[in-house]
């Protein structure tokens, strides 16, 4: 089996590029699939060391891309072609289009979020949503990575459920374990002597880390000697350091900004708190728990929901109070940590990325019969 993956480009820091990289890996070593990567650009930060084949498109607009692209396949020959995220979807699908099944290749789409339908549930973007069914529906299937996403892409776009297929995310659980064993500083391992509150996570009003800053004003009060770390970047950050500034908590609130391997920081804290307002999974919340550290989340809109179940706490969404009522309850019970300890190691079995590797081999196998027999 011959293997496109199509990305916008390789950026070492990015999800979807950890996503497929280590998906990548699997299949070819596991299966036996020979994987090729194309991207729409080339960029400083790119993955370094990629072990497989990388196509460069080198193009302006849809429409160049997708000449482009049509122009690789043809010449490459794929089975399948698989493509992440909404502008390489549209991409792929108009690739289709000019191919008009030319060549014998199986085309999929996939989508990691869940605020399509948030985004353009405006009456005056009807027009557009109709658009994106017919791209997304002129796809030969849909990989969505939560139920959450394929209830959004359904309710978005109005796309039939028979052309979604639903496969989690999934992570690399020893090489987290690996990475997770490096030391840290001496000044680091001050604010870890002390029980750690931790997030990770891009620092934007969709990850709520006001509520959870908010949570911890409240947390302090009951366990002084508590500190919270908070590890990403974003546009939110000034207001977040002022937020803990009007609060008093400045001192005890760490910004560590965004980090190579924030593993070593989770597989040091007592609980990982998940104020997401809407995810399309939420990783961090496997990687947590792949370290057996207790997860404490909003029941918002995402797949972290689907993906916890019982193995973690959730709480009513922007109730800072249930937040911080439940971080305390973590924190001075030594035996509900560990209880929801274990629970985590238990259900992170579930989402290893040898596992979903295979889901995604049966259905790339299930797609080209389907097509061609």
């Amino acid at each position: 089996m011959r293997v496109l993956f199509y990305l916008h480009n390789l950026w070492d820091i990015s999800a979807t590029t950890r996503l497929s990289v280590d998906l990548a890996n699997v299949l070819k070593e596991k299966f036996d699939v020979d994987i090729e990567f194309a991207v729409n650009k080339k960029i400083e930060n790119d993955v370094k060391n990629l072990p497989f084949k990388l196509h460069v498109l080198n193009r302006k607009g849809e429409i160049g891309k997708a000449l482009a692209l049509k122009d690789l396949i043809k010449k490459k020959k794929y089975d399948l072609v698989l493509s992440y995220m909404l502008t390489q979807n549209i991409i792929l699908s108009i690739t289709k289009t000019f191919l008009n099944n030319y060549e014998k290749t199986v085309f999929l789409g996939s989508v990691h979020n869940s605020d399509n339908y948030m985004g353009n549930k405006q009456w005056y973007k009807l027009p557009y949503r109709y658009l994106m069914k017919k791209i997304y529906e002129n796809l030969d299937g849909i990989i969505v990575v939560s139920k959450a996403v394929e209830e959004d892409v359904s309710k978005a776009f109005f796309v039939k459920r028979e052309k979604l297929k639903i496969i989690y995310n999934y992570i690399d659980i020893q090489k987290i374990r690996s990475l997770a064993q490096e030391s840290i500083t001496p000044e680091e391992e001050k604010i870890f002597k002390n029980p750690v509150v931790i997030n990770v996570g891009r620092v934007e009003i969709q990850k709520g880390q006001e509520y959870l800053i908010k949570a911890f004003k409240k947390v302090k009060e009951k366990i002084p000697e508590s500190n919270l770390v908070i590890i990403g970047d974003g546009s939110q950050m000034q207001n977040l350091k002022n937020l803990t500034r009007s609060l008093n908590i400045e001192k005890d609130t760490y910004f560590f900004g965004y980090k190579s391997n924030p593993f070593k920081y989770v597989a040091r804290a007592k609980v990982f708190a998940f104020p997401s307002l809407w995810e399309g999974v939420g990783n961090v919340v496997l990687e947590a728990q792949s370290l057996g550290i207790p997860v404490i989340a909003f029941n918002s809109q995402g797949g972290h929901v689907d993906v916890l179940k019982n193995s973690g706490i959730l709480v009513p969404e922007k109730n800072v109070d249930k937040l911080s009522e439940n971080i305390v309850r973590i924190l001075q019970d030594e035996n509900l940590r560990e209880q929801y300890s274990k629970l985590a190691l238990e259900n992170i079995k579930n989402y290893s990325v040898e596992k979903k590797a295979e889901e995604y081999f049966n259905y790339f196998k299930e797609k080209i019969r389907e097509k061609y027999g």
